[in-house]
């Protein structure tokens, strides 16, 4: 067995995910959801009313919906509020509940169309919107919208974000260090080959991670860290032949042994990847959407009975999907994708280039996605950074915890590095200031047990190479580094 590497370090801080942190005795939901939207807007007000006063000098901006709405004549305003979009393709909520009563619907892929109508609104009324393109608007972006009311609505000229910004962090001097980026460690699915294929890529990454399959032992020495991001168990019942044979299996009195076993097996095979891991070097997982834990947003961290060998590593750290960390200096805020799977069922993209232009100018540079996908997916995370959102789309159609005090998924201070798991391909992009300063580095993490792909993120340049353990080959040209 080779020597343990002597690895750089990179200090880790996980202290801003407490916001995300909700306590089992703490947890209620007899509060409405209402608030959410109001705390939302108020949280995002100055920077929403700096980039309107930027983009629209001169012209007047009102305080609230309601006076834009009663405002007369050609006189052009600015109104800030939140959208909300109608989407014609939702279901209502009795056919969506149809397995209540012994039929299952299954959920439509989109909910958008192209002629969905959009509206402002706030504490004080709602505004038709007219003339704006909905395609890639959603329920819940704070905007300010430009323009002149009219019988029928507010006739829109323009309308902004909050934007891209520098982060407020100062990264440290690293000597190189590195971070490892992993999305779906979890094999999904009862197909032998298909298990076997995953494996073998993980015993391939853990190889090299030991340095037992690269002579670059100094490339290799870099990876600071290791964050796995969602679906690191895949509890699916539909994989443990029902929900009726999952319920069976958690029962300590009723359940057989082949019930726990199927349904089991996944949660000790998980443990037994993190504990490896964390024998290598110090890993940070977060849960995703069918891993076993707390179904709405922020999920909670998995918990230590279910990862025993992992938890005893003083090196393993369990994290809230979201989650807020500091590395190397670096803020990093990641989440499992649920935030962007469900946007993109309420948009629509079209299919970008190396550099995509925002709607105040900035630009998202260096794009890359592999292979023939689409790039919509990375459109979308771009999108909820530039309207300085995590979540749009919650508590609307994506379930959200109720939090009383504020919006925890508003990123009033953006990150330097924002990761999103379950994309269909690895993707990335840097995304830039209108006067070309460099704000963050973008990540897309595909399933790794599927594809075998993952990505080491230089922290203080902000590179990101694309790495991939499948059939030792890798033949994807390498990403740019970041001229931040």
């Amino acid at each position: 067995m080779a020597a343990q590497l002597a690895r750089l370090t990179a200090p880790f801080d996980a202290k801003t995910s407490h916001k995300y942190s909700v306590a089992p005795g703490q947890r209620s939901y007899v509060q409405q959801y209402s608030h959410v939207y109001n705390k939302r807007a108020a949280a995002l007000r100055g920077e929403l009313e700096k980039a309107a006063r930027k983009a629209f000098p001169g012209i007047k901006i009102v305080g609230r919906v309601v006076q834009a709405a009663e405002a007369k004549g050609d006189q052009r305003l600015v109104v800030l509020g939140t959208t909300f979009k109608a989407c014609s393709q939702r279901p209502d909520v009795i056919e969506g509940n149809r397995e209540l009563f012994g039929a299952k619907a299954a959920p439509p892929s989109s909910l958008a169309a192209p002629d969905d109508e959009i509206v402002l609104e706030d504490e004080s009324g709602r505004l038709k919107l007219l003339k704006v393109d909905s395609r890639t608007l959603v329920t819940g972006l704070p905007v300010a919208c430009v323009g002149k009311n009219t019988q029928t609505g507010f006739e829109v000229e323009r309308l902004v974000g909050c934007g891209f910004r520098k982060p407020q962090s100062s990264p440290m001097e690293s000597d190189g260090a590195k971070v490892l980026l992993i999305g779906g460690l979890a094999y999904s699915g009862e197909d032998r080959a298909t298990e076997l294929k995953a494996m073998a890529r993980f015993a391939l990454l853990t190889d090299w991670l030991g340095g037992r399959l690269s002579d670059d032992d100094e490339f290799t020495r870099s990876v600071a860290r290791c964050f796995c991001v969602g679906d690191v168990v895949c509890l699916d019942p539909a994989a443990a032949k029902g929900r009726e044979r999952t319920a069976r299996a958690l029962d300590n009195k009723n359940g057989d042994t082949e019930d726990k076993h199927t349904v089991l097996a996944p949660v000790r095979a998980a443990d037994v990847r993190l504990a490896r891991l964390a024998s290598l070097l110090p890993t940070a997982c977060l849960p995703g959407a069918r891993d076993p834990t707390s179904f709405a947003l922020p999920q909670q961290p998995l918990h230590p009975l279910l990862l025993p060998e992992a938890n005893r590593y003083s090196t393993f750290t369990s994290l809230t999907n979201p989650c807020e960390s500091t590395v190397g200096g670096r803020a990093l805020l990641a989440h499992a994708g649920q935030p962007v799977t469900d946007f993109l069922r309420s948009a629509s993209y079209e299919q970008g280039g190396a550099e995509r232009v925002m709607g105040d100018g900035a630009k998202c540079k260096e794009r890359h996605v592999d292979g023939d996908s689409d790039d919509a997916f990375l459109a979308c995370l771009e999108d909820t950074l530039w309207w300085r959102h995590a979540a749009p789309t919650a508590p609307d159609t994506l379930p959200s915890y109720p939090f009383k005090d504020g919006d925890p998924f508003v990123l009033e201070d953006p990150p330097d590095i924002l990761i999103s798991g379950a994309a269909p391909a690895f993707a990335t992009s840097l995304a830039s200031t209108k006067a070309g300063e460099a704000c963050a580095r973008l990540v897309c993490l595909p399933s790794f047990a599927e594809t075998g792909v993952c990505a080491v993120l230089d922290l203080e340049t902000l590179a990101v190479e694309r790495l991939c353990f499948d059939d030792g080959m890798d033949e994807d040209p390498p990403i740019p580094p970041a001229s931040a």
